[in-house]
């Protein structure tokens, strides 16, 4: 066996694998030919950079480089992050070419994060000393409520809560400084590319029935029994999504893929929640922000339900944040798109429906089975959509209200789909019924939460939709957040200079939205209220059928729908 301390160094390839980092780390002992290169490493500077290199899943990969003697000043990114004292051990990293995708994008270095309230500590924690990021994450993974560890070059260890933004590291001169801090996520199984996640074994939508409206008997759906099919929840919440990365709304949003929103922890998924969130400035009237997917779609024609449970939902100036179905085989609306929860500033939620054929809702039975007080009467029975003609789809009597009720008010929102029509329920969080709770769903017995139904004319809606896939987004200004945006309103919260123009979203230098998105005064107003804080979301068929494999199209298109 080649010496790996040959000319002083000591090469870290297969010789020393995690457990046995560990073991090192703990004080333990290493036979073989490593005993006497890691010697010179026995010191609390050296056991500290052999953490940061078993930290970010280099020890086994033979991309970890240990040398005794002083720290190179060239040394930077994570080595410098957890270099020791002068005279100790010191690591440099080097090849980084093979280096495992998801701890590439996992640690971030010069980067810290920070609490709403500007401090770097979470409600209740404190700075400790750690040896090294690993040791700093793992204190992170065991701490209730820790989203993001800090790591500085001291050996300070703070966390964060998921509220927490990352800021970069600058030096004195407001540059990017070389090395001194690395951060990340309490965990990074979640983090991977596109190319690592395993391909589902999905069947094209295409060929499935067409969809032939019947009304059902009096205001409910054609099932009263469901079965659980499909769930997003806990760590593995943004799995079986798709990140699309192209916007057409016009906005100040610069929708993020997969890698990019978890290193910009834009997204994250922790057993508790699944967090979306409007992130930081990328560019000139830009910030970051996502656009999902599910890779899997399910039949209307066949009924299925999809259910979110929320704790928060976003809100405020600019935000237009929306849950949604459409069907990415067809171009836009052949296979039918349901808005199910969408909003812009402070406008009133809708609910719509879209398609390309001539389909018109049973406005008889809408009309009976929502007569409340609380309703909105102002009904479009046209479910035809020609943006260009004025011709928007159709909107039932619905219970209408603003992103903030929803965010003020958490529970579930939940949709029923079948050949009959689509039924949208509100239940609050501790409303749930014991037959959503169980996984059993039955929706015909849900009537008082029900705030909007769309019953199908048999004699116009046919072939209106095609198998649905769920989305969510959170698009800033643009044509509707920009079209509806209040300056006088939004002034209470950010900047709005007196010479914008409102709803000039295609020149965003002089459109009042995107400024207001732009400017360092709306900060706090976006961190606390743009995001979504989901516990699930779960797709449920008719009890008895056999569960549906259907590919959306997004998922066969690589990303991108027709």
């Amino acid at each position: 066996m080649e010496d790996p301390c040959e000319d002083g160094r000591c090469f870290i390839e297969d010789h020393l694998d995690q457990k046995g980092a560990r073991e090192f780390l703990e004080g333990g002992r290493i036979g073989g030919t490593l005993q006497s290169c890691l010697r010179p490493f026995a010191s609390s500077g050296g056991r500290r950079m052999l953490g940061a290199c078993a930290a970010i899943g280099l020890v086994g990969a033979g991309l970890c480089l240990l040398r005794p003697g002083r720290a190179s000043s060239s040394v930077g990114g994570a080595a410098a992050a957890a270099a020791g004292p002068p005279g100790s051990a010191a690591l440099e990293l080097f090849d980084l070419s093979n280096i495992a995708p998801g701890y590439l994008h996992c640690f971030q270095n010069n980067t810290y994060y920070v609490e709403l309230d500007g401090k770097q500590n979470m409600l209740f924690g404190q700075r400790t000393q750690e040896m090294s990021p690993y040791a700093c994450q793992f204190r992170c993974t065991v701490t209730p409520g820790c989203s993001h560890f800090t790591f500085w070059h001291d050996g300070g260890c703070h966390l964060t809560s998921y509220t927490a933004y990352s800021q970069l590291y600058l030096d004195y001169l407001g540059q990017e400084a070389n090395g001194g801090v690395i951060a990340g996520p309490r965990s990074c199984s979640s983090v991977l590319f596109e190319e690592e996640r395993p391909a589902l074994n999905l069947q094209p939508a295409l060929g499935v029935p067409p969809l032939v409206a019947r009304l059902a008997e009096d205001c409910g759906g054609l099932h009263d029994a469901y079965s659980l099919v499909w769930k997003a929840q806990g760590r593995t919440f943004f799995d079986d999504w798709q990140f699309l990365t192209r916007s057409e709304t016009h906005g100040a949003e610069w929708y993020l893929n997969r890698s990019e929103a978890f290193s910009s922890a834009v997204v994250l998924a922790d057993g508790h929640s699944a967090i979306i969130r409007v992130g930081d400035q990328v560019e000139v009237f830009k910030r970051k922000s996502v656009m999902i997917h599910t890779a899997q779609a399910w039949r209307p024609d066949r009924g299925f339900m999809v259910v979110m449970k929320y704790r928060h939902v976003p809100w405020g100036p600019g935000i237009w944040p929306a849950f949604w179905l459409m069907n990415s085989d067809y171009l836009w609306p052949g296979g039918g798109e349901l808005d199910i929860l969408e909003y812009a500033n402070d406008d009133a939620s809708k609910v719509t429906f879209h398609t390309n054929k001539n389909c018109s809702l049973h406005g008889g039975t809408a009309r009976r089975c929502m007569a409340r007080p609380d309703v909105d009467t102002d009904v479009i029975d046209d479910c035809y959509t020609n943006y260009t003609s004025n011709r928007l789809g159709c909107k039932p009597p619905q219970v209408r209200r603003t992103g903030r009720w929803f965010a003020e008010n958490p529970g579930v929102v939940a949709t029923a789909w079948d050949a009959s029509g689509v039924y949208v329920f509100h239940i609050p969080e501790n409303q749930v019924p014991l037959d959503l709770r169980s996984d059993a769903p039955d929706p015909t017995s849900w009537d008082r939460w029900m705030i909007a139904y769309l019953p199908f004319d048999p004699d116009s809606c046919f072939d209106v939709a095609k198998p649905q896939e769920i989305v969510l987004n959170i698009a800033l200004c643009g044509d509707w957040g920009g079209g509806t945006f209040w300056p006088e309103q939004a002034k209470q919260t950010g900047f709005v200079p007196p010479y914008c123009i409102p709803n000039n979203v295609r020149e965003p230098a002089t459109d009042c939205c995107t400024i207001y998105m732009s400017h360092p005064t709306s900060e706090h107003s976006i961190r606390s209220r743009a995001y979504f804080d989901i516990e699930y979301i779960k797709v449920f068929e008719p009890t008895g059928d056999q569960p549906s494999k259907l590919a959306a199209g997004t998922y066969r298109n690589d990303g991108e729908p027709l």
